[in-house]
């Protein structure tokens, strides 16, 4: 690790955690009005699935062991059959339609086999994919036979016949609280899919499996009774880490069967407060406006992320004024708990609004996986002291006020004279890296090297450790390119707290390379690489990112990537839709309010797979380099 000879700023400190410094979050309106802050419907963060997903579940039989997996292929003449598992299944693979005998599939059927290992995601995990030709339609029997218990291994079976028919799958709400309501909702889509036929939610919690009918009854959060869409109720006692499939069965337009399964991942919390419907507007003692929300605990006051809504009225009509969020321990009050805020007052006068005021799309999530713990759409502002008070002259706009209470925006915040600036580069990896990645030649000292070796961390534990070892380096400014995840934790930590990015001078602050801005579908999957990570699932990400303003967003450069034809990876192309690297797919890596910088194809998300790894890419790390801001 090169540690750059500087000075380091001192910066504040939150309490018991060296270096760190929370700050206020502030939105202009117009981030209300466009929605950038708000959260998304839940029926838009659907995930899809063109494959079947099972367990391979050996049993003893009198010569060995053996695993059954029935499959509905859809579509004459061919087939694609995944094994995965950690290790080469060293045994026999039978199959045959429904009722007649099994016969070896390598023999019976003219295929193409590729045997690879699943990459840096999945050390060890062998991908045997077999792309069969020659198989009728219909319902078909795959057996997977072993002679000896060493050769029983965990893993998985997937299986398609067509991308034009898939499932899709989605949760009811944003709630993560136990004892709410929540549902899976799926239905069978594509050109080619007729109807939805049937479908059932297999759950897994804490090491317990269960399959819960999904039902299009209208009593299910599934909409009208008979409109094709199934839905089933998570336990209301479920509590913790999840992962589920939801399994589709439909007809094609020909009237075929088939089965998609759709993976999806979330966290289920107990509830630390609820919000009573009261909250206070008034003058803080630093002559700030405060806004104080009123809660009542429901356990021990623990860190969340709160945010809401300021509106105010301008000649009788309700007006958004500014958006308010920050990560914070609840202060106790002498009514329970207060969720505090800090804004200028001139944000009333550049609305033009006065009393009354409200919060609004009031919210209290899980600071990790940004799930909802608590929700009012509405809540009156009391504001006795602001009652009568005189509008302020403001000849600032939006930015100006941003800048005003520390929050960053151009131009960047110079070095106090009495502590200089010596520029820095950080270079940080993703989600589970199992190394430093960036090629050490492509990039000019000073510079830091992150590592956090094979680990799975929330965007906000992601960023806190990017401070702390930005600070044990003794940088006292830098700029970051990021791959992967890394990018989403390097906008989170600009977001969220005061670091070295705020005294940075240059180009781009934040640069970033293949980030599942909008998610992965395989961040759901649970067995993939180090395990779910719900601030990276098509539902999670998209959650986080409403928790970004459009400041903030600006001051990213990002680039995607793709293959050059064959697919990166044998195995998650199962799961996304191209353009794709092998992990995020085009669509999913956009940044909306962000720099795009383009899409480039002939690379690959890690090593191991069919292209290099995008990461290695001289030309686009030179001009990085060049244009990074330190």
């Amino acid at each position: 690790m090169h540690a750059a000879s500087v000075l380091l700023l001192s910066l504040p400190q939150l309490a018991g955690t060296p270096g760190l410094a929370e700050r206020q979050v502030l939105a202009p309106a117009s981030d209300i009005v466009e929605g950038v802050v708000c959260l998304p419907e839940p029926t838009s963060l659907a995930a899809s699935s063109a494959c079947s997903l099972d367990r391979l579940a050996f049993a003893r039989t009198r010569d060995g062991w053996a695993a059954t997996v029935e499959l509905d292929v859809e579509r004459d003449g061919g087939w694609s059959l995944v094994l995965l598992a950690p290790g080469v299944i060293d045994g026999r693979i039978l199959a045959a339609p429904a009722g007649a005998p099994l016969r070896p599939l390598d023999a019976s059927f003219a295929l193409q086999r590729r045997v690879t290992l699943a990459g840096d995601d999945l050390p060890g995990w062998v991908v045997d994919r077999r792309d069969l030709r020659g198989a009728p339609t219909g319902a078909w029997t795959v057996r997977i036979e072993v002679d000896h218990a060493s050769q029983v291994l965990d893993g998985w079976i997937l299986a398609t016949a067509s991308s034009e028919v898939s499932a899709q799958a989605h949760f009811s709400s944003h709630a993560r609280v136990r004892g709410e309501p929540l549902a899976v909702l799926a239905r069978a889509q594509g050109r080619d899919a007729l109807a939805t036929t049937a479908a059932e939610l297999e759950l897994e919690l804490e090491g317990a499996r269960e399959f819960l009918p999904m039902l299009d009854d209208g009593l299910h959060a599934d909409g009208a009774a008979g409109d094709g869409l199934f839905g089933a109720f998570l336990p209301t006692d479920a509590l913790g880490n999840f992962t589920a499939r939801a399994h589709v069965h439909g007809l094609t337009r020909g009237g075929i069967a088939f089965r998609r399964s759709v993976p999806l991942a979330s966290e289920i919390h107990e509830a630390p407060l609820v919000l009573d419907g009261r909250a206070e507007l008034g003058i803080g003692t630093n002559g700030q406006l405060h806004v104080a929300v009123s809660a009542q605990p429901l356990d021990t006051p623990r860190r969340v992320h709160a945010s809401a809504e300021l509106w105010g009225a301008r000649n009788g009509v309700a007006t958004p004024v500014v958006w308010l969020s920050r990560l914070l321990v609840p202060a106790s009050s002498a009514n329970g708990l207060s969720l505090d805020f800090e804004l200028d007052e001139r944000w009333l006068d550049l609305a033009g609004v006065q009393a009354p005021f409200e919060l609004r799309q009031v919210r209290v999530q899980d600071p990790d996986s940004e799930g909802v713990l608590a929700f009012l759409a509405e809540i009156p502002l009391e504001s006795v002291a602001l009652a009568a008070r005189a509008p302020l002259p403001v000849s600032l706009g939006a930015n100006a006020l941003l800048a005003s209470n520390g929050t960053p925006l151009s131009p960047r915040q110079p070095a106090p004279s009495a502590r200089p600036i010596q520029p820095a580069l950080m270079l940080v990896h993703g989600y589970c890296s199992s190394g430093a990645i960036w090629p050490a030649a492509h990039f000019s000292a000073p510079k830091l090297n992150f590592l956090d070796a094979n680990a799975n961390r929330s965007h906000d534990q992601f960023a806190q450790l990017l401070i702390a070892q930005a600070n044990a380096a003794q940088l006292s400014s830098y700029g970051i390119v990021a791959h992967s995840q890394g990018g989403a934790a390097a906008l989170h930590l600009l977001t969220y707290y005061t670091s070295g990015l705020d005294y940075a001078t240059g180009q781009r602050l934040i640069q970033s390379v293949a980030t599942p801005y909008l998610g992965t579908p395989l961040a759901s999957l649970g067995f993939f690489a180090c395990g779910v990570n719900s601030n990276m699932t098509p539902s999670g990400a998209p959650t986080w990112l409403a928790g970004i303003p459009s400041w903030a967003r600006a001051k990213v450069h990002y680039w995607t990537t793709s293959n050059s034809g064959s697919a990166c990876n044998g195995l998650t192309d199962f799961f996304l839709s191209n353009p794709e690297d092998g992990t995020v797919e085009r669509t999913r890596g956009q940044l909306s309010g962000g720099n795009s910088m383009g899409h480039v194809t002939g690379w690959c998300h890690t090593t191991g797979m069919s292209n290099p790894a995008n990461y290695t890419d001289a030309t686009r790390n030179a001009a990085m380099n060049a244009a990074a801001s330190r």
